[in-house]
């Protein structure tokens, strides 16, 4: 009996046509080796992905003869799946060529068996993803770069949904609207706008998705975190519209509240400047006809030139006193104490003869002047006939105010000086006070005769922010 030939292993199937027709018009490189790592079969693909003549002669040859370049891990890789039988497969795998480029390679590698069950070489399948991956790594890079700016830009960004609702926010978004990021991704961006800019912002977010408009830039007021806090917030609303994923809005805030209120403050500054305006050009006009009122009345009545023109100088220089306090207070007005100190300073210079006391009021610019000249006539007429022409007289001044129905009463005592008769006639200084009351008070004055002094009652209505 003659012993048989122990049984050959069996050609891999490269060695078929139908595999090699298969082989050549493969769309992914496949080499076939043997387990010493010898070209059995390759791929057309797999020659072009190694910048290889398609008809390079391959068979036969030691995969590392044909790439000495081929770096000893993926060495260790081919004799482990050699050794082991296992299968290995990366997704993309940096391959230095043999022309010095970086090539980014997705591989698998597998074992073939013989009939007999043994391990008789490998299947490798490689895929050039060069471009694959460095268009990956410039998305990453772009969408790092774009990170660090919507992280930490100093403007506030924030993307929204067609609805408005806030999909993501930066620190900043979050810390001009005084709100933590988790109260704000989720809300609806119309639910912070204030109720008198909602109408506006509803308009303006209706026209950007309709397609009217791309973007819009606006001044709006925002709730604040805490009750009755307004924001003044400048925002940019853009429209986003990519290729693969719904559409949204990019938000840009700045925080303008501080620009705001200098502007308010402008704005009142210059309504107070038009109206002291107002006020001075009204109060010069009321002066020159007092002023002159008070000339004609003082050359008239007094027959000597000389008393005349100290009369006259006196009631200018009273005049004169009030004004000052007024131009230190830009001609908001003055406190009645210090109008009737700097009428009355002049004919009780010691302080010990006019007595002044009263609650604090306020007088508006015309009642100061008013009241001045008023003091101003009281203290003339006591110093020429009544208590301050004697060492020991005196004079008490005194005021009470009703702040319900605004109403001044003002009291003028005298005491101490000679015996008081009714005058026959009424001179300039009386109906000076009358007048001036009437017309800028709307008051009245009541004098009385005593013989032991003068006393004198004035009423007034002043406004009710005196």
């Amino acid at each position: 009996m003659i012993d048989k030939a122990p049984p050959q292993p069996s050609a891999p199937m490269a060695s078929s046509p139908s595999v090699t027709t298969a082989l050549k018009h493969a769309p992914l490189g496949i080499a076939i080796f043997d387990n010493q790592m010898r070209y059995l079969a390759a791929s057309s693909r797999y020659l072009t992905d190694q910048d290889m003549a398609p008809d390079v002669p391959l068979i036969g040859r030691l995969h590392y003869d044909v790439f000495p370049e081929v770096p000893q891990k993926w060495r260790d890789l081919h004799a482990r799946v050699l050794a082991e039988g296992v299968e290995l497969r990366h997704d993309g795998d940096p391959y230095l060529d043999r022309h010095g480029r970086t090539e980014w390679i997705r591989w698998s590698m597998a074992p073939w068996r013989t009939d007999g069950g043994e391990i008789g070489g490998l299947v490798l399948y490689t895929e050039v993803v060069t471009a694959g991956v460095l268009a990956r790594r410039a998305l990453e890079a772009a969408e790092a770069r774009y990170r660090a700016v919507f992280d930490q830009t100093a403007m506030g960004v924030a993307r929204l949904t067609e609805d408005g609702t806030i999909l993501e926010a930066n620190d900043s978004f979050c810390a001009i609207l005084r709100r933590a990021r988790d109260q704000l991704v989720g809300t609806r961006m119309a639910a912070l706008v204030h109720d008198e800019d909602l109408g506006k912002a509803i308009a303006d977010g209706q026209a950007l998705w309709a397609g009217e408009i791309n973007t819009y830039a606006a001044d709006r007021r925002f709730i604040g975190a805490t009750p009755g806090e307004t924001l003044w917030l400048n925002l940019t609303v853009s429209k986003v519209s990519p290729a693969e994923e719904p559409p949204y809005a990019v938000v840009i805030l700045s925080d303008i509240s501080h620009r705001k209120q200098a502007e308010g403050a402008q704005q009142h500054h210059q309504a107070q400047l038009r109206l002291l305006i107002n006020e001075l050009n009204h109060r010069v006009k009321n002066t020159l006809a007092t002023v002159q009122s008070m000339a004609a009345q003082t050359l008239r009545n007094e027959p000597s030139p000389t008393a005349a023109f100290e009369k006259f100088e006196a009631r200018l220089m009273g005049l004169s006193g009030v004004h000052d306090i007024l131009t230190r207070e830009s001609w908001h007005g003055a406190p009645l104490r210090e109008v009737a100190e700097r009428a009355l300073r002049p004919f009780d210079e010691a302080g010990a003869r006019v007595d002044i006391s009263g609650p604090s009021v306020r007088l508006q610019p015309g009642g100061a002047l008013t009241m001045a000249l008023i003091f101003h006539e009281l203290a003339t007429n006591a110093l020429k006939y009544g208590a301050l022409s004697t060492a020991g007289g005196r004079v008490r001044l005194s005021w009470t105010y009703d702040p319900d129905a605004h109403l001044l009463e003002c009291r003028w005592i005298e005491t101490g000086g000679p015996l008081v008769k009714s005058p026959t006639r009424k001179g300039f200084g009386s109906r000076l006070i009358e007048r001036s009351l009437r017309g800028e008070l709307n008051g009245s004055t009541n004098v009385e005769y005593l013989p032991e002094g003068l006393r004198c009652t004035l009423h007034a209505h002043l406004p009710d922010r005196a």
